[in-house]
């Protein structure tokens, strides 16, 4: 759950959100903390967003701390290219596997076309199954979650409180 008022605010890097209470129109009011612990401003939601704002908000808290040691730690000119030449190798071992494979399942047939077809079939399966696998590899941990929370937080209502109507 979000940090609520009662003075169980965790300081963090990235800020806060604390819940502070309901509006006359329904909504619920969250004050926004930055990361000095100064007020930054309001949001509101619907009552029925609460849970699924609050469980993306503590996602990306969870989240964030392991992309940033992630990226902290593989920073560096050569860890950046050994990645990149890590997702290439995973990419391009695929790609032949994958043109390899039907070529073998295929060699006893006489039908030209069918070998050509079944070898651009495997290139393209093998290059895209080695392209998910080097993503896999090679994206910092918690980026999934990351991007998930994000993505929820986009579609809900979430709007800015001005003081005049509070």
């Amino acid at each position: 759950m979000v940090n609520e008022l009662s003075g169980n605010l965790r300081p963090s890097s990235y800020g806060n959100i604390l819940r502070a209470g309901n509006l006359p129109n329904g909504r619920v009011m969250y004050n926004v903390i930055d990361s000095e612990g100064n007020k930054a401003g309001k949001l509101s939601l619907p009552y029925n967003q609460v849970d699924t704002f609050e469980a993306s908000y503590n996602q990306i808290l969870e989240s964030a701390p392991k992309i940033q040691a992630y990226v902290k730690a593989n920073s560096s000119v050569e860890s950046i290219n050994k990645r990149r030449n890590m997702a290439r190798g995973i990419v391009g071992a695929s790609g032949i596997i994958g043109a390899a494979v039907p070529l073998l399942i295929l060699r006893k047939s006489t039908s030209v076309t069918k070998k050509i077809l079944g070898a651009v079939a495997g290139i393209v399966a093998g290059l895209s199954a080695g392209f998910v696998a080097s993503l896999g590899v090679t994206t910092p941990p918690g980026s999934l979650e990351f991007a998930r929370a994000t993505r929820t937080l986009s579609t809900l209502d979430i709007q800015p409180v001005l003081d005049e109507t509070v």
